[in-house]
């Protein structure tokens, strides 16, 4: 007897490992709730015939990610820590009081930890000053705005075990020194932290509609431009928001929660090929409008954009990466807004934005001091010469400027470059704080050899690196 419930027990162990394998033909994994692409089958050789190596591993992920009832299973385990032991079984979720998730990128925010040095910070302020004065040579108005995250607004149900630091987060570091570049923005968590009530949804990382609302119409007076407010809007309560949160540790369970419909017929038409808010680029058209808007933005913008829309004339509304300011001409903007959320405001200094530098006029007195850790590259990007490379530290002050000059006995050209270290250029992933890009329209510039120099410091205050690379212009 004892022997046939060993023989039952190791067969009914042996059936529950295979059903997920044996079912996988019939059971297929989302990709939609997993909120990721999921890997494919591997093959076995590589695109030039030769044996793929790589397969055994391969396969092992693709095992584990497409195998059946994975979700229902991943549910189950999500259901028993969270209620239970009160912690999530996806890294990239809080579980918090209250029944409140929050996204765990923003966890170094939350506690002031692995902040930008203050060079980065004032490297972030000064791109931001240099694509509002192209926007402003162009003809536009400029706004930056920062979707504060969840926990910066509503930290009351972070769990206890998280202290949240008064050091000052990127943010806060940030706002501290827009003024100083003369920036135009607005303090979003203030704005916020004003309302008495709660504007994020308690299981999604983002604001709620009427968060989208508040937003928009700080947006619009803060650029004087004629809208509804949407005060007089009729809006009902449904239970129709499924959390991202929520679907990232309960990918089975549809467990959804209240959102602010708004009971509007909107004016404005897609003039794009719209699929999903989460297009890369949505393009609305309105004859009832003002003016025209260009906004670079992120997932924040997915609530946003239909009220932007509705009181503009024509807009564009992009998630390209890098921000492509050659819109603003295409469009014939007459403003621009960045928004972008507080947890990647790294990444505003991680690519150059696509746009020409404007030519810098000034008088260049400067101490010349080579350095052998000067790097210069140059190549053609979009038809213009693209100026990139990083620098050495020992040039720099906390908020130096960077102006690229292109010198030989006939003239001199000058430009100020982007404060950005285009990692991916060098192969690499870290970031530096030294770095240095720009586009130069080389069409204004007579053909010859020109000397590529870096001006570090101050108008008034400059240190040469000295000729870096030898270029030769031929239009």
């Amino acid at each position: 007897m004892k022997k046939k419930l060993q023989i039952i027990y190791i067969a009914l162990f042996f059936i529950i490992c295979v059903i997920p394998i044996a079912f996988m033909p019939f059971v297929k994994a989302d990709e939609l709730v997993e909120n990721r692409k999921l890997s494919e089958f591997p093959e076995l050789t590589n695109k030039d015939g030769s044996v793929n190596l790589e397969w055994p591993s391969q396969f092992e992920t693709y095992l584990s990610e497409h195998f059946a009832f994975r979700q229902e299973l991943v549910t189950l385990d999500s259901l028993e820590k969270a209620y239970v032991f009160k912690t999530s079984s996806n890294d990239k979720v809080i579980v918090g009081d209250n029944n409140w998730l929050y996204f765990s990128s923003t966890l170094d925010e939350y506690l002031s930890m692995n902040t930008l040095s203050a060079r980065r910070i004032n490297n972030t302020a000064k791109t931001l000053q240099l694509i509002q004065n192209y926007a402003q040579n162009r003809g536009a108005e400029f706004l930056f705005i920062t979707a504060p995250n969840k926990n910066t607004v509503y930290p009351e149900n972070m769990p206890s075990r998280y202290i949240k630091s008064n050091d000052p987060n990127n943010l806060e570091k940030l706002n501290a020194v827009l003024d100083d570049y003369s920036v135009e923005t607005i303090d979003l968590t203030e704005l916020f932290s004003q309302q008495d009530k709660v504007l994020y949804h308690s299981r999604d990382s983002h604001w709620t509609n009427e968060g989208a609302v508040l937003v928009h119409n700080a947006i619009m007076d803060k650029l004087q431009i004629e809208h509804n407010d949407f005060s007089g809007t009729d809006h009902h309560t449904e239970n129709i928001w499924r959390g991202d949160l929520d679907s990232m540790i309960f990918p089975t369970i549809e467990n959804l929660s209240e959102q602010e419909e708004y009971d509007i017929d909107f004016n404005f038409e897609y003039i794009s090929s719209f699929q999903t808010s989460d297009d890369m680029s949505i393009k609305t058209y309105n004859p009832n409008g003002s003016a025209n808007i260009l906004m670079f933005r992120d997932s924040f913008g997915r609530s946003l954009y239909p009220f932007i829309a509705e009181n503009a004339k024509q807009t564009e509304f992009s998630r390209e990466i890098p921000y492509q300011l050659g819109k603003i001409d295409s469009l014939k903007a007459d403003f621009v807004i960045l928004e972008i959320v507080q947890r990647n405001i790294p990444n505003l200094t991680e690519k150059a934005p696509v746009m020409a530098a404007l030519p810098v006029s000034m008088e260049i007195s400067a101490d010349i001091i080579p350095n052998e850790n000067n790097i210069c590259k140059t190549t053609d990007q979009n038809g213009m010469l693209k100026i990139y490379g990083v620098l050495d530290e020992s040039y720099f002050e906390p908020d130096s400027d960077i102006f690229i000059t292109l010198e030989n006995e006939d003239g001199i050209y000058c430009y100020e470059a982007f404060p950005i270290y285009e990692a991916e250029l060098f192969g690499e992933e870290n970031q530096n704080d030294f770095g240095y890009s720009l586009l130069a329209d080389t069409t204004a510039i007579p053909n010859g050899e020109y000397a590529v120099n870096a001006y570090i410091g101050s108008v008034d205050n400059l240190v040469c690196t000295d000729s870096m690379e030898i270029i030769t212009i031929e239009n």
